[in-house]
């Protein structure tokens, strides 16, 4: 039976809190954005409430699977994920990027399973070669390129916002597996060159400039910084109530989807904000506690590891619309508008409540 301290209980709420919360500024703000489509105002929702179902099944499926098994998905994963993100740019350009796989009816978005295939390969990698890493050859650098070369294909999308996630979780999973630090530093000062140089070229240059100073061309590459800050300003202490928000009526672009934190702030105010960042951080802090029960490394780096990916990615989500990141395409787990990340993002919840239910037998 499940109790109250039960962390697979505890993970399965804040989980349903996060969804519940995701379906209703959906679609306040999503319902907006459907009749500037020339939509039904439900578009948005009924898409992502067909998600929700699909990656609760998801979800379900990865909580009947013992966690040592996903080692024996290892190999055939990472070589799907790898066809899976090549493929991409065969498909037309969606928003200037080859981030998704259009088929008739849906479209699928392979950087969102990449993110968990390369936590599983990585903690099996480590596991695998616990003690033996200090040797740059045969430890450090094969893992290194496995996972470069999936993170190559993301950036080249270009997909700066996951690529960043991939490269802070897979170094600090790194890092916790008994990497030598100079390994690591040394593999940033390769790859900081090349993603600055990406930052620098195009339109991502002005992003950068208007970071800076969002209000020096507010009109232009500040324009949805500018929009963001307005409404989480706006909202006050208490906010304007759900459904009230102003900047989703065609001020705030990608409202329901990369800036909804922004709407939830605006709608909710100082304190439904808080309480966002509040329960994504409770929902980190209780898994880390399910992966520290664990003796075996795959099993504590799995868990973390997925569980360090969604609350990195929520962090980013919510510095990017305060103003704290420049502006990247980025989701807040289990809350944005968005098929695939909805899915996998079920996915990881499934596999640790998986593990908190061998943590705890």
């Amino acid at each position: 039976m499940f109790q109250i301290k039960d962390e697979r209980l505890q993970i399965l709420i804040i989980a349903s809190v996060l969804i519940t919360m995701g379906l209703i500024f959906v679609f306040s703000a999503g319902s907006i954005q459907a009749l500037r489509l020339e939509k039904n105002e439900l578009y948005f929702f009924n898409k992502q409430l067909l998600a929700v179902f699909i990656g609760l099944g998801l979800m379900y499926g990865a909580y009947s699977i013992p966690l040592k098994t996903w080692r024996r998905f290892v190999p055939a994963l990472y070589f799907l994920t790898l066809i899976l993100l090549i493929s991409v740019f065969f498909f037309p350009k969606l928003n200037g990027s080859h981030r998704w796989i259009l088929l008739p009816g849906f479209s699928l978005q392979p950087s969102e399973l990449a993110k968990f295939t390369c936590i599983l390969y990585l903690a099996h990698y480590l596991d695998k070669k616990e003690g033996r890493l200090n040797d740059f050859t045969t430890g450090f650098l094969p893992a290194s390129i496995m996972l470069g070369i999936i993170g190559a294909l993301i950036l080249s999308e270009p997909d700066y916002g996951t690529t960043l996630l991939i490269i802070c979780v897979s170094f600090t999973l790194f890092l916790i597996g008994g990497a030598h630090m100079r390994h690591i530093i040394g593999v940033i000062g390769f790859i900081a060159p090349i993603i600055t140089a990406g930052l620098l070229m195009g339109y991502r240059r002005g992003r950068i400039m208007s970071f800076l100073d969002p209000w020096e061309d507010r009109y232009g590459t500040g324009y949805q910084l500018v929009q963001s800050l307005t409404a989480v300003g706006s909202g006050g202490i208490f906010g304007k109530g759900v459904g009230n928000s102003s900047q989703k009526l065609y001020f705030l672009p990608e409202a329901h989807t990369d800036f909804i934190y922004a709407i939830i702030a605006e709608e909710t105010g100082l304190v439904g904000s808080l309480a966002v960042l509040v329960i994504v951080t409770v929902f980190f802090i209780i898994s880390v506690k399910v992966a520290l029960k664990h003796k075996e490394l795959f099993y504590k780096l799995l868990t973390f590891g997925l569980a360090f990916s969604l609350f990195v990615q929520a962090l980013l989500h919510i510095s990017v619309v305060t103003g704290l990141l420049p502006t990247k395409g980025i989701g807040l787990p289990l809350v944005s508008y968005g098929g695939s990340n909805m899915m996998i993002s079920l996915l990881m919840v499934g596999v640790l409540l998986r593990s908190a239910e061998e943590a705890g037998s």
